[in-house]
């Protein structure tokens, strides 16, 4: 379904926004540490975010990630697009390269249904709604194992 660089970013733009702003940016080391992610590996994945204005960010002794107000209210469905593309929305659940509705595969009809539901979910789904369920205490983006 998601690639694991879309599903970093999500956690990382997630935490970041809920523990950053523009006067207190969280740095790249904080992020991998507190997601239990690779430092190295979610750089890459956060310029990429950066260089499409779902993160800002500064350089220096007092630099990080945050989110301003814009970025908060960004579907999901956009970060989706920049890190894998949008061809998960339109492909056959059992790869076949010529499923359609004349011509279907076992599961396609499941599948679509799968698919739109999806499609909706990320598409409705803002950065603020999942760090307001985060701030709420009703989830969470650290692994049991880590600290929260």
């Amino acid at each position: 379904m998601l690639s694991k660089s879309c599903v970093y970013a999500l956690r990382a733009i997630v935490y970041v926004g809920h523990n950053g702003s523009e006067n207190h940016k969280i740095g790249i080391k904080e992020i991998g540490e507190e997601l239990d992610l690779p430092v190295h590996f979610l750089s890459k994945i956060l310029q990429l975010l950066v260089k499409h204005n779902i993160l800002q960010s500064t350089k220096g002794p007092h630099g990080g990630f945050y989110i301003n107000e814009a970025s908060g209210k960004i579907k999901l469905i956009r970060i989706i697009e920049i890190i894998d593309g949008l061809s998960f929305f339109h492909k056959c659940g059992l790869g076949m390269h010529e499923c359609s509705d004349s011509h279907p595969c076992p599961l396609h009809d499941d599948f679509i249904v799968f698919r739109e539901g999806l499609n909706k979910i990320f598409s409705t789904k803002a950065i603020n709604d999942l760090v307001k369920k985060v701030e709420d205490g009703n989830a969470f983006v650290r692994n049991l194992n880590t600290k929260n």
